[in-house]
């Protein structure tokens, strides 16, 4: 391949491999495995309906005409997220692969498609049943079968392909039946020794059982259905095929795509980064917030790094209240998971410390008894919603209390009165809540570690924050996990979060009162910046800074260089 294709190519190439609409009833019907959903990466198109109609008084402005979509447009743009979506799901994600879509048991669909098939079946055999058969029913799914043979091959079978094409030679077959030569157990007994040659290993005893089948209506009804198994298998193997491509031309192509969408969102007026500029926009306003003195000292500088980084942890905690920026849509699914999962350890690790904490010397230290524990709080919490907690942290209360007594009792301990016991229980049932202190605080220490991880580069392993060690190799796992993910958003969008970030920034320096500049010195206290590639720590004047010129030139020079992660010229005081 060659490394002139851009994202064009790959466009052409999803577009060939997996095509958006079926061309007809014979195509399968294919779903994508994933947790993106369509209704998750188009952005519903808004227009103005015409109010009726009134004369405007004489001073004011008569409202613009309304704006319309074509069908057209509207379908392009729609197949556009869709070819974004689904390379973006074959890039990010390694175990991504296509299954065939059921519908559900009760659905209209599944009843009208079990209705028509039946009817189909039926047809063939009473054609069978006529005296003499009429198998023009037959010439038809063979014709079929042989073009679904033919999508399975590969451009190497070219020996194999002009031979299939000689014995089912759809002509030859219906000159067969005009004259009463024509043998259907030939031509199926030929296609299942195709299919055994062309399938995976693991539809080996599949199609070997195609062979028990004398009936011929049964055995070409399995036909099918396996063939269409072969054909999702062909499907996936391609897709591991093609994501080495995928993975290369992935950031440039969703780019393209994303700049495309955009748009044609503002060709109807409609602002395509909305809700990313409202995500942006709350990070900086957290970052540079003269009022949050306690949290503001242990946030970074309000560089776009700095602000960006300060968004992606939010992720962690997102309020529902919020809607999910356009840019991270087709990784909702994954966000959702990965937030779920950091609330989960904080909570476990909440539970391990509390009891650890009230129990005692006794139990401190004993690693097997932590691992115990943490297994079984797992097994427990494992598939549990939120709005389920408060119901199952009462029973995780009662089987802490459990395990804990049997180890005191197996190692000889005297046993804790019954006040003591339900003192833990109670704790750990508190545990449902957010608001509980404990969870609070390990919540906070788990993105404040995260916050450290995605700052800066480490050339030795962090330290694991107090409380976690129990789940150490599960925070790990979430570490890498949701680096990958905001590592490949930032190489896509990143341009676009820097033209946002550079407005708000430009904002706020024009807003900045003499009270907030002084605020601004004082963040500057005992952070590293970088100057003539050495680190310095820059420490402002001990007197107080209350003329605004002077106030104007330290922030002023600060916020020259915010376009780097770091400050790359010293700074000066007057």
């Amino acid at each position: 391949m060659s490394d002139k294709e851009g994202p064009d190519s790959l466009d052409n190439s999803l577009n060939g491999e997996f095509p958006l609409q079926e061309k007809d009833d014979g195509e399968l019907n294919m779903s994508v495995g994933s947790s993106v959903s369509d209704s998750e990466t188009e952005k519903k198109v808004r227009t103005e309906s015409p109010s009726s109609p009134r004369i405007p008084p004489a001073f004011m402005v008569a409202a613009s005409p309304p704006k319309f979509l074509s069908f057209e447009q509207l379908m392009e743009a729609a197949s556009g997220v869709k070819n974004m979506a689904l390379a973006h799901e074959i890039a990010v994600n390694s175990d991504f692969k296509l299954e065939s879509f059921q519908p559900p048991d009760d659905s209209i669909e599944k009843k009208v498609k079990d209705t028509v098939r039946r009817a189909f079946w039926d047809a063939f055999q009473a054609k069978l049943d006529e005296d003499p058969p009429d198998f023009s029913h037959a010439l038809v799914l063979i014709e079929e079968v042989k073009d679904n043979i033919m999508m399975l091959l590969l451009p190497q079978h070219v020996r194999f392909r002009a031979q299939i094409c000689e014995v089912l030679d759809v002509d030859l077959i219906r000159q067969k039946l005009e004259n009463d030569a024509f043998d259907i157990y030939y031509y199926s007994n030929y296609i299942i020794g195709v299919m055994e040659k062309l399938c995976a290993p693991v539809r080996d005893d599949q199609v070997a059982k195609l062979k028990t089948i004398k009936e011929v209506v049964p055995l070409f009804k399995e036909i099918f259905e396996v063939m269409d198994l072969m054909k999702m298998d062909m499907a996936n193997f391609t897709i591991q095929q093609i994501r080495p491509y995928c993975q290369q031309q992935s950031v440039e192509y969703e780019r393209k795509k994303f700049q495309d969408f955009l748009k044609s969102q503002q060709e109807v007026g409609i602002d395509g980064l909305e809700f990313t500029k409202a995500w942006l926009k709350r990070s900086h306003d957290k970052i540079t917030d003269v009022n949050a003195v306690e949290e503001a000292m242990s946030l970074p500088l309000a560089t776009p790094a700095a602000i960006v980084n300060e968004a992606y942890i939010e992720l962690l905690d997102w309020d529902e209240k919020n809607v999910i920026p356009e840019t991270l849509v087709m990784d909702h699914a994954r966000i959702s998971e990965q937030m779920e999962s950091a609330h989960r350890l904080a909570l476990i690790s909440s539970v391990l410390m509390i009891t650890y904490s009230t129990v005692g010397v006794s139990i401190s230290g004993v690693q097997a008894l932590k691992e115990k524990l943490k297994s079984e709080i797992c097994t427990l919490l494992e598939g549990v919603p939120e709005s389920d907690l408060p119901k199952v942290m009462g029973n995780v209360g009662e089987q802490v209390n459990k395990t804990v007594n049997e180890f005191l009792s197996s190692h000889g301990f005297s046993a804790r009165d019954e006040a003591q016991q339900r003192l833990l229980v109670g704790q750990i049932t508190e545990m449902s809540s957010k608001d509980n202190r404990v969870y609070k605080l390990l919540f906070k220490r788990l993105l404040d570690f995260l916050r450290q991880i995605i700052s800066s580069q480490h050339k030795e392993p962090l330290k694991v924050p107090p409380g976690f060690s129990a789940v150490e190799r599960e925070l790990s796992q979430l570490c890498g996990r949701f680096l990958r993910l905001i590592s490949y958003n930032r190489s896509v969008f990143g341009s676009f979060y820097t033209d946002i970030i550079n407005t708000l920034l430009q904002k706020h320096m024009a807003d900045l009162s003499p009270s907030a500049l002084r605020w601004d010195l004082l963040m500057l206290r005992n952070k590293k910046v970088m100057a003539s590639r050495n680190f310095v720590t820059l420490r402002p004047p001990k007197t107080n800074i209350t003329d605004q010129k002077t106030c104007l030139v330290v922030v002023t020079k600060l916020y020259e260089d915010m376009n780097a992660s770091y400050i790359t010229k010293p700074l000066l005081y007057n």
